[in-house]
């Protein structure tokens, strides 16, 4: 009988050890252009070329299941409101943080990015 406890605390020790994956948080990073091209007549074929860049990267990070959602409001540039948003899973506040300063948008200065903790509370796949 003393074998069958002593088994079972080590046992159960043995699991309280072992760490299981940290379950990834979720975050909503903020889109803002940068003034200067919240001015139509500011965007070339490059800048339109990278923000098809940065768009392909969201299409890419979606189908890895990193990306839960994204879009923009439907205002005109030159609109202060308008903005895109990102509903995103990462380990923490730092891989958070890096995955939209490496958006090639923000990385050419194009866009501006915020990134905050958020909790999904209703989502309409479930």
């Amino acid at each position: 009988m003393k074998k069958i406890i002593v088994l079972s605390f080590v046992i159960l020790s043995l699991r309280s050890v072992a760490q299981e994956p940290a379950k990834p948080k979720e975050f909503v990073g903020v889109l803002t252009l940068e003034d200067k091209y919240k001015d139509e007549k500011n965007w070339t074929e490059k800048e339109q070329g990278i923000v098809g860049e940065h768009f392909q990267r969201l299409v890419r990070m979606k189908k890895e299941g990193i990306v839960v959602l994204a879009g923009r409001t439907d205002l005109p540039t030159s609109d202060p409101n308008m903005m895109g948003l990102v509903i995103f899973y990462a380990k923490d506040d730092q891989e958070a943080l890096s995955f939209m300063m490496n958006d090639p948008a923000v990385k050419n200065n194009i866009m501006k990015a915020k990134v905050f903790p958020y909790g999904i509370a209703i989502n309409k796949c479930d």
